[in-house]
């Protein structure tokens, strides 16, 4: 009677599968999740303010939101002539890392421990290696950053080059967490990074 019921069970559940996919649902859901990653341009800016002033950045950069997963809201841009990535995360109460952690001794740590923390995908750093240190003078606020590369694990010959920094900035629509840090991502694989699109992002951001 329990093998019955179980197959039942499976049989309405493949049948309502394919009437999602049938009558349109997986379109819906598509839709649905397009329309919130990629609003129009002045609801997004709206929407971004807790991250900074993007009102000025180039239309070569697409701006999208993320979903909210694992704590943390994220704001995207992507440089649309190469495909570069940037992503910036808001740390809420997390100490990750500061803004101060770039002129200390321990920021090698910090920022191996970010990366294991922030990346945005499943692969696994390793054999990190600090390229470059410096400051990005955005509009308003100097941004403290490195620039890395390293190892995949697992994966032979294949290595990443990016950049990561921080900043702090308030937050309009958090009255409970009026300023937290944000973290700046940009990472892809090695000789196609350039660490120049992200610096000419962030030059035109308003914090």
């Amino acid at each position: 009677m329990g093998c019955l019921k179980s197959l039942i069970k499976k049989i309405i559940f493949i049948a309502l599968l394919i009437a999602f996919f049938f009558f349109g649902g997986c379109d819906f859901v598509i839709t649905k999740y397009n329309e919130f990653t990629s609003p129009p341009r002045e609801e997004l800016l709206e929407q971004s303010k807790d991250f900074g002033d993007f009102s000025l950045v180039s239309s070569d950069y697409r701006l999208t939101r993320s979903i909210n997963l694992f704590g943390y809201r994220k704001f995207n841009a992507q440089y649309m002539p190469t495909g570069q990535k940037i992503t910036i995360i808001d740390l809420k109460d997390k100490n990750i890392i500061e803004p101060e952690d770039f002129s200390t001794k321990n920021i090698d740590e910090k920022i191996k421990n970010a990366l294991d923390t922030l990346k945005d995908s499943v692969i696994t750093l390793e054999n990190l290696e600090i390229t470059g240190r410096g400051t990005i003078l955005a509009k308003g606020k100097s941004i403290p950053f490195v620039n890395f590369k390293a190892d995949v694990k697992n994966v032979p010959f294949k290595t990443v080059e990016g950049t990561l920094g921080a900043y702090k900035s308030l937050n309009i629509s958090k009255k409970d967490k009026p300023q937290t840090t944000k973290v700046v991502l940009s990472m892809r694989d090695c000789k196609k990074y350039n660490q120049q699109i992200t610096a000419n992002y962030m030059k035109s951001v308003k914090f």
